[in-house]
């Protein structure tokens, strides 16, 4: 089945990611394995309020937080363990590249062509049959540096 991850990510790690400053994605429930090595897209959940452009990731690391503290040499340690507070299994995304749109596709534009689109808290999957699919897959990626 032809579908892709979408992801939401607050702006300011979306930033991060972007600026190749933030090598690690973390998260509370698991995207499974499937997942790596395919584009995960990614919706910028603060201010852009906005689909940004792509990831892929390479491995997903699992195990309690001070596992995932040690293992991605996180210098965040408060935020992590906030983040992450009451979980016993917690995850890590290697972020292996990283691809920027040319232009953001805006929360409003998305509304008002795909009136039932749906923005994800967390994470959730775009089938090939919808709409925005092709938008994506299609769209012009700045140039890394």
């Amino acid at each position: 089945m032809n579908e892709v991850l979408l992801m939401s990510i607050k702006t300011k790690y979306v930033k991060q990611i972007f600026a190749g400053i933030k090598k690690f994605e973390f998260r509370r429930k698991s995207i499974g394995d499937k997942n790596c090595n395919k584009k995960i897209y990614i919706y910028s959940s603060g201010v852009d309020k906005a689909i940004v452009g792509y990831i892929l990731v390479d491995k997903i690391l699992k195990g309690d937080v001070n596992y995932i503290i040690e293992e991605t040499k996180c210098s965040d340690y408060q935020d992590i363990t906030k983040y992450f507070d009451g979980c016993n299994e917690c995850y890590a995304l290697h972020i292996n590249e990283f691809h920027e749109f040319l232009g953001p596709i805006k929360l409003d534009c998305i509304k008002y062509k795909y009136e039932k689109f749906v923005i994800p808290q967390f994470y959730r999957y775009i089938k090939c049959q919808e709409p925005i699919y092709a938008e994506l897959e299609n769209r012009k990626l700045k140039k890394n540096i």
